[in-house]
């Protein structure tokens, strides 16, 4: 009896076994992404290093399969390296070439841009079926100590359209989250709003800093005019002419002050009003004027940093 019944017990396990197997084969398979070289010029290698690492941990965290573009070189030989790294990545036949080099169904490349303002933090994820952009973020003005969380940002906004467009079986799992969005921009105050709101044009500051320029030489004026005011109560001339001319120099340097007081004035305000209507607060501008005077003449200069 045991013999009879031993190959329908086998039988019937192996089933079992087959169908527990099967729900797992007919899900679709994670995202493969290549995280490509990013476009950084200019910015210092450690803090490229520190956010290609940080959006390669990001993009792990959401169950991607990542591959980092020096694991991709390690597994190329020597003669395709130089070709497959080296290409044009604005060009779609070099994002394919890449995709195919990884077996990746998305090229990831991070942008790092060094401004007066800030960074300019961004990605831009291009399917490698035909090199296209399926989606791409860009979070501006952002400063140094804000490099990682702004890459966390744009992450977040990217990787839901690329799967929505390459894993559309994907797509309810994110539903909650979306379902949510609109909400947050009725909300007065909520930090998306802030977000979203169009910063300061990236020269707005320099009506404030050539009006910090014309602030100190009204002050270079004034003070000469000040001098020159001295010398006509208190120094002899030996002919009318000379005091004469002093009195013109001094009324003309304190028009002079007048005026750079005025521009000045009206420089600072421009470049608080531009920031006011941005929506932004304005920068506080470690720089200030300073003047001084000597025998044989005198100078007018700033002190601190400009943005």
């Amino acid at each position: 009896m045991r013999g009879k019944w031993h190959p329908v017990f086998l039988s019937l396990l192996t089933t079992l076994v087959v169908l527990g197997q099967a729900p797992a084969s007919t899900g679709a398979s994670p995202l493969t992404v290549l995280i490509a070289p990013p476009d950084a010029a200019g910015v210092p290698s450690h803090i490229v290093s520190f956010a290609q690492e940080h959006v390669y941990e990001q993009l792990k965290t959401e169950g991607l399969q990542v591959v980092r573009a020096s694991e991709l070189s390690q597994g190329l030989p020597p003669a395709q390296r130089k070709a497959v790294l080296g290409c044009n990545r604005l060009e779609a036949a070099c994002r394919i070439t890449l995709g195919e080099a990884a077996v990746a169904d998305v090229v990831l490349i991070s942008e790092l841009v060094q401004f007066l303002s800030g960074y300019r933090v961004g990605l831009r994820a291009y399917a490698t079926r035909d090199g296209e952009l399926l989606a791409e973020y860009y979070v501006p003005g952002v400063h140094e100590d804000r490099i990682l969380d702004a890459f966390t940002e744009a992450s977040n906004k990217v990787l839901p359209s690329v799967r929505r467009v390459l894993r559309p079986s994907q797509e309810p799992a994110q539903t909650p989250p979306v379902t949510l969005t609109p909400a947050s921009p009725a909300t007065p105050g909520a930090p998306g709003v802030d977000a979203a709101r169009p910063g300061p044009p990236e020269w707005a500051w320099m009506p404030g800093a050539g009006g910090v320029v014309a602030l100190g030489l009204g002050t270079f004026f004034v003070i000469q005019a000040g001098n020159n005011h001295y010398r006509l109560e208190h120094e002899t001339f030996d002919t009318s002419e000379q005091a004469l001319a002093v009195r013109n120099a001094g009324m003309r340097e304190q028009a002079l002050g007048a005026t750079a007081f005025v521009l000045g004035a009206a420089g600072v305000a421009t470049t608080g009003a531009l920031y006011l209507l941005s929506g932004k607060a304005l920068p506080g501008f470690p720089v200030r004027p300073t003047a001084s005077v000597g025998p044989t003449g005198g100078m007018v200069g700033l002190v601190g940093t400009l943005p």
